[in-house]
Parts: C-alpha cells; sequence; structure tokens
C-alpha cells in the first residue's frame, strides 16, 4: 500500500494564535483543565451525584493522564496496570481503587504547597 501523502503546510499548527474571518482562534489545551483540583472535585461530584458513572471515569481518567500516570501511581501505592485498567473506557474500577485515586489528589496537594512554601 502506497502511504497518502499530507502537505507540509498542513502538519504544523498555529504557535499563538491564527485570524480567520476577523475571530481569533488560540491554541487550546484541554489537559490545563485538569491542573486545577477545585474544578476536578467539583465535576466529580456532579457526575457522582447525577450517576454518570462514563462521566465519572473520563474526568478521573483525565486528570490522571494530565498529573503523569507513573507520579500518581507512585503516590497511591498502585501499579500502573491496575491504574490504567480503572480508567480506560470499558474499565469498572472498584471503589478501593477509585479511594486511592482521590488519595492522590490530597497528596499532590500537599506536595505543591509544600514546594510553594519552600520558595
Amino acid at each position: 500500500m502506497d502511504k497518502t501523502k499530507t502537505l507540509k503546510k498542513q502538519k504544523k499548527l498555529p504557535k499563538k494564535s491564527m485570524v480567520i474571518n476577523g475571530i481569533e482562534f488560540t491554541k487550546h489545551d484541554p489537559s490545563l483543565i485538569f491542573k486545577n483540583q477545585g474544578e476536578i472535585k467539583v465535576a466529580l461530584f456532579e457526575a457522582l451525584f447525577d450517576g454518570d458513572k462514563e462521566a465519572f471515569v473520563d474526568i478521573l481518567s483525565g486528570y490522571v493522564r494530565a498529573h503523569n500516570v507513573l507520579e500518581v501511581c507512585r503516590r497511591i501505592g498502585l501499579s500502573r496496570t491496575v491504574v490504567y485498567k480503572a480508567i480506560s473506557e470499558n474499565g469498572n474500577p472498584s471503589l478501593e481503587t477509585l479511594c486511592k485515586i482521590m488519595t492522590s489528589f490530597k497528596k499532590a496537594a500537599s506536595k505543591n504547597f509544600k514546594a510553594q512554601k519552600n520558595k
């Protein structure tokens, strides 16, 4: 099979922003949303309150991926395999696994607080 050819121009994304028809478009990084623990906690609570398991796992997955899966695994003492299975699309995490992942919020917050305090 032949490879499909792509123009080099199509591969490059604008570095900062671009204007189309008078509307400015900027590069969006969705992982920035998952850096704010307060918003994540509210979103997780709303997903639980609504009974939306898929949304809960999606939000938790985004948080874990934004905070580096390996780092989260080290904080909570679980293997990467367990965490990846828990946050996968078809994952069905146990309550124990969810609780451990949720404790990583607290551990990450205390780590960030100590780092800011030492500056």
